[in-house]
């Protein structure tokens, strides 16, 4: 594994930026076999910058292939519930944008149709990173390939630079830090007579997310023994859901921040409220567009206290699946292919602030030391670096969308100790798990990938 991760960054860490020009080996497509056939696309996070891309990106490819493309979008807080909907009754778009935590539920109920006899032997054109991490994590979990990433992410501790200048904090992304050292700067930029919170909390949905992978700094970043029993129900891992809370408990987080999600998390840092803000790559971009170099820096994620590791999500944002509600599944790959076509995978990294999934991506400085994404890629060359088990391959989208941030909403408004709360999340969990395994004998519990 440790000579795998380590190729990622020479295959995986690469992208096209607008500074360098690049030639690409990509054939355009000149294939007019579907022309006439129009075919529904569904954008799950939408923006303007992303409408405007995949309006141009659809236009090309109508001009290449003849093949109509319309764009839908759902906001992102309703996407679940809004595919959900589209799924039960059998109105799923041809092709749409998926977010892992959704895949039980789209797999089990067959709303999207396996993609590893299109992809065949075209694997070979995507990076180590896709092949041996986020494939293999599908097929282990589902029996198959279901999505293509429409990028790689990996999470950092975006930091506003002069925040700590102001307050003699001197911090070095290649000397990292621990999670003490971590909390204790969120503390100490923590000013309220000026307005200044040490962190974006994340108090609503997606809550649970962050929490989780911390509490996988204390089971090896593993969720689940080898017979489904769950590991976050113990002394240690009780202790640590109270360690992450109290950034919001103590004061450290805005009294609102108990409702903020993505887009709040986001705002306020560059708004200038928060001093510091754990989240993917992406936001990289939205820094670039909206701060000035010396407002913001990007500190990785922070390692274990417990064995020295350093626990972190390797993953696409969205990824793009195939309903099996469409009726041209054909040219529905044929739209998924040229989307992640060096040449438009590379633009569309470039607004997003991604990693493009394809081996002959060109190297950019954007992503070496001193760039603004070298933490992110230094990070994927970490010896100690871990990636965490996922909570599961069955359905828990419900879970996500209300009981694991619920139960943290309670504990935080006092409703209920700590305890209760991490035991209800951990005790669903762990029934769900047993449950699928009852289900599926053949079925064996992820663990978590490590560089050895």
């Amino acid at each position: 594994m440790k000579k795998r991760l380590c190729f990622i960054l020479a295959a995986a860490m690469v992208v096209g930026m607008a500074q360098t020009s690049f030639v690409y080996a990509d054939d355009k497509s000149d294939d007019k076999e579907f022309a006439g056939t129009t075919l529904r696309f569904l954008d799950v996070s939408p923006s303007e910058a992303r409408q405007s891309y995949y309006e141009g990106a659809f236009s090309k490819f109508e001009d290449e292939t003849g093949i109509t493309v319309t764009y839908e979008s759902v906001p992102w807080d309703d996407a679940a519930n809004k595919i959900t909907v589209l799924g039960a009754s059998g109105q799923l778009p041809d092709v749409l944008t998926t977010h892992s935590g959704w895949l039980g539920q789209l797999t089990s109920s067959d709303w999207i149709i396996p993609l590893t006899d299109y992809l065949g032997d075209s694997t070979d054109d995507y990076t180590v990173a896709v092949n041996k991490l986020f494939w293999q994590s599908e097929k282990d979990r589902f029996g198959d390939i279901y999505t293509v990433p429409d990028g790689m992410m990996v999470k950092g501790i975006f930091v506003r630079k002069d925040w700590c200048e102001e307050a003699g904090i001197e911090l070095d992304p290649e000397k990292g830090w621990t999670y003490d050292e971590y909390f204790d700067v969120v503390e100490k930029l923590t000013d309220k007579e000026k307005k200044h919170y040490g962190v974006s909390y994340r108090g609503a949905r997606g809550a649970f997310d962050p929490l989780m992978t911390y509490l996988q700094n204390y089971t090896g970043g593993n969720t689940y023994d080898s017979e489904g029993n769950i590991l976050i129900k113990s002394d240690e891992c009780l202790e640590a859901f109270k360690k992450w809370t109290g950034l919001y408990l103590n004061g450290y987080a805005p009294e609102d921040a108990i409702n903020w999600g993505f887009t709040e998390m986001v705002d306020n840092f560059i708004g200038g409220l928060t001093g510091t803000l754990m989240n993917d790559s992406e936001v990289a971009a939205t820094c670039l567009e909206n701060m000035s170099d010396d407002q913001w820096m990007v500190m990785p994620v922070p390692k274990s206290e417990k064995d020295g590791k350093l626990y972190n999500l390797i993953n696409g944002s969205y990824s793009l699946s195939i309903s099996s509600n469409s009726e041209n599944p054909d040219a529905a790959w044929k739209l998924i292919e040229f989307l992640n076509r060096t040449d438009n995978s590379s633009e569309y990294c470039r607004l997003s602030g991604l990693i493009p999934i394809k081996k002959d991506a060109a190297e950019d400085e954007m992503y070496g030391k001193g760039g603004p994404y070298y933490t992110f890629t230094m990070q994927l060359n970490d010896p100690d670096l871990v990636v965490p088990a996922t909570m599961g391959a069955f359905d828990y989208t419900d879970m996500h969308q209300g009981m694991m941030h619920e139960e943290i909403q309670k504990y935080l408004l006092g409703d209920e100790d700590a305890e209760t709360a991490l035991d209800t999340i951990a005790d669903e969990l762990e029934t769900r798990m047993k449950n699928y395994l009852k289900e599926n004998p053949d079925a064996k519990v992820e663990t978590a990938l490590t560089m050895d």
